[in-house]
């Protein structure tokens, strides 16, 4: 593992070992997908396990002003367009301060671009990852460009690591618009093992995505172009 939560310069190795531990303490639920297969052994089922822990943890790391939801993020520029080229999202994380969902019912949400704070895919395992890496890049670019740095792919096993920046707890603030959004595992396939940087790479990601919730360079949520074009000055 690159950096953990402490860094001393003593008992380093003991502390990794700590972290270690953690990193398979947090991702226990997950091995229970081997307990759950006793009972059915549709991967459909022990998928849906694994994807619902996930938008749990999220949810739980994120504050209250924030809402998880699945379903779409809308741009404006979408009503010009082939709407049927408007992707599903697993999860998105959004801020209903500045602006209501289009639709919204239990833990589905339709939200414009506006609100949109960060995207989170969750797969269960991945075999063409180019794929899979552009899909990434198409979402990335339903948010505003402020917030191209808040995607990450989760997946939940894979046979070898797939975090291509050094996992650090700054990593996030690390990247810019032009970087292509981060694919992070949590276990190692095979012997379900709990990958420790792709867990805290996850730990980094939803910590700074709780703590940069606000647009950098704007405070209050800019008129509509339609209200911009139809006003008209007084007298």
């Amino acid at each position: 593992m690159t950096d953990t939560p402490e860094q001393p310069m003593a008992g380093a190795v003991d502390l990794g070992r700590f972290w270690q531990k953690f990193a398979a303490a947090f991702a226990h639920p997950l091995t229970a997908n081997g307990a759950l297969s006793d009972f059915v052994s549709n991967s459909n089922i022990t998928g849906a396990y694994a994807e619902a822990w996930v938008r749990a943890i999220v949810r739980s790391m994120l504050p209250p002003s924030l809402r998880v939801s699945t379903g779409a993020i809308i741009r404006t520029s979408d009503s010009s367009s082939d709407l049927r080229h408007v992707p599903q999202i697993d999860l998105i994380v959004w801020d209903p301060s500045e602006l209501p969902a289009l639709f919204e019912r239990d833990e589905f949400a339709l939200v414009h671009t506006q609100s949109a704070r960060a995207i989170i895919e969750v797969k269960r395992s991945i075999d063409d990852e180019g794929r899979f890496r552009q899909q990434l890049r198409d979402q990335q670019h339903r948010l505003l460009s402020e917030y191209w740095s808040n995607v990450l792919c989760v997946v939940i096993s894979h046979s070898v690591p797939l975090m291509k920046v050094p996992v650090r707890p700054d990593w996030p603030s690390q990247k810019t618009s032009r970087d292509e959004p981060e694919f992070t595992r949590l276990l190692k396939t095979g012997s379900s093992e709990a990958d420790t940087d792709g867990i805290f790479a996850f730990i980094y990601f939803l910590s700074y995505v709780a703590r940069h919730i606000q647009p950098p360079h704007t405070t209050y949520l800019a008129a509509p172009d339609y209200l911009v074009a139809s006003a008209t000055p007084n007298g």
